[in-house]
């Protein structure tokens, strides 16, 4: 499956980066112990330099068991990602880009509440659906990547499951995310939940993928809507509050990055955006696991039942 991204050998040069251990300024956040470089991000997996997909799979799984995420370049071709962003402007352009989930009763609003960790900081995005018609000529690149994207993860889910423990045997759709304007975004976890009863249901996520498209990066900027890991411990699993405090890896929004981590336990942030004009696109996947989603829908329906009176002795 690693095989789908074509042997580009090229590199996109960039500039020396400013940020490197850069200690957060108001104390709250630990220090940026890993961040982008005159080589453009501080990658774990180079693809272009791993002629054995298995092998380079191997590397990957085993990054995310010591870590709990991977930084791959995953060496797509580059006129594919410059087609790619192409059509997501052209998409931004005809006005495609809206909120993830749409709330139209209660059982959306209640899956909303569900999926609203993964998704609480995206306000414009598109689903990158396989037979949607709509715009279609404005989505075949970013089909193929979502392709890729998705026979990347399927390729490391047998070597995940063994080393690590974590199963999924079904992919969602790829959404496509725009981050733009003057926003800040939460330190979060896309799946939360704690096992205990009456808390936020397993939404089933097991593996976050997160791959950038922007061609046009400055790296003595502050990459905006890029990303910042917090570097815990895999093992386990951190709140959002005390992750606040571990070090940090920065990755920019730079494109051929490929993020992968663990939905369960990697607590992360996307960074500001500033002013209008300039807009950051990533396409998003996530890998999940069936009959943790059978349960959630379980979970979903109990919540929705009102609470039932005590019986009555008299008759």
């Amino acid at each position: 499956a690693l095989a789908h991204y074509s042997s580009v050998a090229a590199m996109v040069k960039t500039k020396a980066s400013k940020e490197a251990m850069r200690w957060a300024d108001d104390g709250a956040e630990g220090p940026i112990e890993r961040s982008p470089s005159d080589a453009g991000n501080d990658f774990d997996i180079r693809m272009q330099e791993e002629p054995d997909g298995m092998l380079a799979a191997q590397k990957i799984v085993q990054v995310l068991k010591e870590r709990g995420f991977c930084l791959v370049q995953a060496n797509a071709p580059i006129p594919l990602i410059q087609t790619a962003f192409e059509e997501a402007e052209s998409l931004w352009e005809e006005g495609e880009f809206k909120p993830p989930i749409r709330v139209h009763d209660d059982r959306s609003l209640l899956e909303a509440q569900l999926w609203s960790h993964a998704l609480q900081d995206v306000e414009r995005s598109v689903w990158i659906r396989e037979g949607d018609s709509k715009a279609i000529h404005l989505k075949n690149a970013l089909k193929l990547l979502g392709r890729n994207m998705a026979d990347f993860c399927a390729g490391l889910g047998p070597l995940l499951e063994k080393e690590l423990g974590v199963r999924f045997d079904r992919l969602g759709q790829p959404l496509l995310t725009c981050y733009t304007g003057d926003a800040t975004h939460r330190v979060h976890i896309d799946n939360p939940h704690d096992g205990e009863e009456g808390s936020l249901p397993d939404n089933g996520m097991r593996l976050s993928c997160t791959y950038y498209i922007n061609p046009s990066w400055d790296p003595e900027g502050d990459n905006q809507g890029g990303m910042d890991i917090f570097m815990t411990d895999p093992s386990t699993t951190s709140s959002s509050s005390s992750a606040r405090k571990c070090p940090r890896t920065r990755v920019a929004p730079h494109m051929d990055t490929l993020v992968l981590h663990l939905s369960e336990r990697i607590v992360h942030q996307v960074l500001p955006t500033t002013g209008s004009s300039d807009r950051w696109y990533s396409l998003q996947l996530w890998a999940l696991n069936g009959d943790a989603m059978q349960q959630m829908s379980r979970k979903l329906l109990a919540m929705r039942q009102p609470a039932k009176e005590p019986d009555s002795d008299d008759d």
